[in-house]
Formats: structure tokens, C-alpha cells, sequence
């Protein structure tokens, strides 16, 4: 079957996805951030290293995987029914690569326009700010209660993947779902307590549907709050 272009894209399907992202503010902000997080990490990824990447390319290849798996994962459906098939069929026919070089092409365009630009104004989004415009949630209060003493927050994307619970998912809760991502960054806090460092990774394991749980990658940052006061926040890997 020969696939139809659809307003410039490869075909619907690829259409229908990049609109959502670029139309939602809290997935366009997180995919313009994987971007431009693409762009520097690509030079050191494996494939290029191994030869399989053109160092060219690699940008796009890699946000065209972290897409597919981010977008592909939170698919609503996972009963066996044609429901399902009709699903992970249309999800099939995306063309990941074109909808993450149209992401790096956006980038490129915003930091030409900003170099560009003789009035340019930096604003400076404050924590206070992201929390009250849902880009981050604050869940100092659970934290502490886990030992953790600085302010802490997640990205909205942690809290939609890790934290609320899907539609049909049985036997969990935010609360118990929030104290498992905050116990697991404690217990990575203590491990690394000899390290000097800003930055502390680690894994928990999460379930996401009615079947065995999957170990999942979180990253933790440690800096300066509004009042330079000192604040974690904890993201996807990709998130910066």
C-alpha cells in the first residue's frame, strides 16, 4: 500500500503527531529540550563511535528514538483487542526521523533568530514559576517526610509517567507511586554521599500497566533556587 503525504508530512499518522507536540505547551517545551540535549550528546553516543551514525546525523537519530519510545510507551491501550492493533498499526507508520528533524530545525531557528536579534530580552523562568505553570510539581513535603532536605520538585513529564496513575491500572496510587520515586532518589543520595557532584542517577521500579513492573531511569539535579537557596529537581534523562 502506497503511503499518502498529508499537509507536508510523510502521511497522517506522522502529521497527527508532530501537531500534538507542537500544539501542547508542556510537550512542546519537553521535545524542544530533548532536541537541543540531542544535538550535544549525539558526537558521543555509541553508534557514532562504532560507525553505525554520520556524526551528522546522529542528532536526529537519536531524538527520533527517544520519541518513539517515550511516545510509543505511554500508548493508552495494552488488552489484546483491535483496538490495540489498530493502535500500535498507526503508531507503526510515524516517521520518527522526520518529526525530530523538525524539532532540531526549530532549535536551529530559535538560536539563529536569538543571535540575530539587537533587542533581545533574557527572561528568567523561576522555579516559583515553572511550579505554578505545572512545568514542575513540588513535592517538598514527601521528600522531607523521606529525609530528603532540600526543596524538591519533579518535572511534569516524571509525574505523568512515574507518578499518576494510568487509566485502568489496579492496586496504586499517587501517594504510594510519589513515596517509591522519592525513597529510591533518598537511598541514591545516601550512596553518593562521597561524591562531590550536582547530578545523581538512578532507577526504581514502576508498573504502568496490569502486568510485572519495568525498571525505569530518573536523574536528579542539585542546584540554586530563586533565592540561589539550594533545590533538587528530578527529571527524565533526557530532560535537562
Amino acid at each position: 500500500m502506497e503511503t499518502e503525504e498529508y499537509n507536508g508530512w510523510t502521511n497522517y499518522e506522522t502529521w497527527a503527531v508532530a501537531l500534538w507536540i507542537d500544539n501542547d505547551q508542556l510537550s512542546y517545551q519537553r521535545w524542544h529540550e530533548a532536541a537541543a540535549e540531542a544535538r550535544q550528546e549525539a558526537a558521543q553516543c555509541p553508534q557514532v563511535a562504532e560507525g553505525i551514525w554520520e556524526a551528522k546525523d546522529a542528532p536526529r537519530f537519536l531524538l527520533a528514538d527517544w520519541l518513539k519510545d517515550e511516545i510509543t510507551s505511554e500508548a493508552p491501550l495494552s488488552e489484546a483487542d483491535v483496538y490495540t492493533d489498530l493502535l500500535n498499526a498507526a503508531l507503526a507508520e510515524v516517521n520518527w526521523s522526520e518529526i525530530a528533524a523538525h524539532l532540531l530545525d526549530d532549535i536551529a531557528d530559535q538560536t539563529r533568530n536569538a543571535r540575530d536579534s539587537d533587542d533581545l530580552v533574557i527572561f528568567q523562568y523561576s522555579r516559583t514559576q515553572a511550579i505554578s505553570d505545572g512545568v514542575l510539581v513540588d513535592v517538598t513535603a514527601t521528600a522531607k517526610e523521606a529525609g530528603i532536605k532540600y526543596p524538591t520538585a519533579f518535572t511534569a513529564a516524571v509525574w505523568q509517567k512515574y507518578v499518576a496513575v494510568p487509566e485502568g491500572l489496579e492496586g496504586q496510587d499517587e501517594q504510594g507511586r510519589l513515596w517509591d520515586v522519592v525513597w529510591m532518589l533518598r537511598h541514591a543520595i545516601l550512596s553518593n554521599e562521597q561524591r562531590e557532584t550536582s547530578r545523581i542517577d538512578f532507577t526504581l521500579m514502576v508498573r504502568n500497566d496490569n502486568r510485572r513492573p519495568e525498571e525505569v531511569r530518573l536523574k536528579a539535579l542539585c542546584g540554586p533556587g530563586d533565592q540561589a537557596e539550594p533545590v533538587v529537581t528530578v527529571m527524565l534523562p533526557y530532560e535537562d
